[in-house]
């Protein structure tokens, strides 16, 4: 009797990949560029849709399985260790994290009836943007008040940012966003952020970025 045959899993292949080129471009500044410029590629997004009679212990059961309760509040989101947790709609969840250790299926099988899970992170790219600048940067795209005492660490909004449907997320007040757009708009999304950030002088890091 043969060996059952076992299949790697195949790299995600980055949407931005040939697209994006390390360096520093844009104006020169003093002091150094305003704006960094990094693709987070190979997240797990993970889609939880709750109802709105078993939210509360879909949000239980999610933070005893991974250590985070997603954030009952709209336009919030949470970070514990490598994993974010952020509000996209009336008991619905992103679960976000670099190392996928918890799969949908993983997820899934714990919450049984009880709400709907989906992997989300095929459809996505994700660029961070930071620096000094990035506030500045934001509101060429978009509408919305990224003043820190507006938007802060532990604020989420989608919206439309160039021309693009955008999940905004301030992850630390330093400060850093990620941005998450879907994989066909990538690379539209990056020569746009691209151009805005070249009145701010921005680079552009090939370097791994973990959590």
């Amino acid at each position: 009797m043969g060996s059952a045959c076992v299949f790697d899993k195949p790299e995600r292949l980055s949407a931005l990949s040939g697209v994006i080129e390390p360096g520093t471009f844009g104006r020169k500044i003093a002091g150094g560029p305003g704006i960094t410029l990094r693709e987070r590629p190979n997240l797990s997004i993970i889609q939880v849709a709750a109802y709105a009679d078993t939210a509360e212990e879909t949000g239980a059961v999610i933070q005893d399985l991974i250590g985070v309760l997603p954030p009952p509040e709209p336009n919030r989101s949470i970070m514990v260790d490598s994993i974010q947790s952020c509000w996209i709609a009336p008991h619905k969840w992103w679960i976000i994290e670099t190392d996928q250790r918890h799969g949908a299926e993983f997820i899934a099988g714990h919450l049984g009836n009880g709400a709907a899970v989906t992997s989300q992170g095929h459809g996505r790219s994700c660029i961070r943007l930071s620096g000094q600048s990035a506030r500045d940067l934001l509101p060429k795209g978009c509408t919305l008040d990224f003043h820190p005492s507006r938007f802060s660490a532990g604020h989420c909004a989608q919206t439309s940012l160039g021309h693009s449907n955008a999940l905004i997320n301030c992850i630390d007040d330093e400060p850093i966003f990620d941005l998450y757009v879907f994989r066909s708009y990538a690379v539209s999304f990056w020569e746009w952020i691209a151009d805005a950030a070249g009145e701010f002088g921005y680079q552009v890091s090939s370097s791994p970025e973990h959590g």
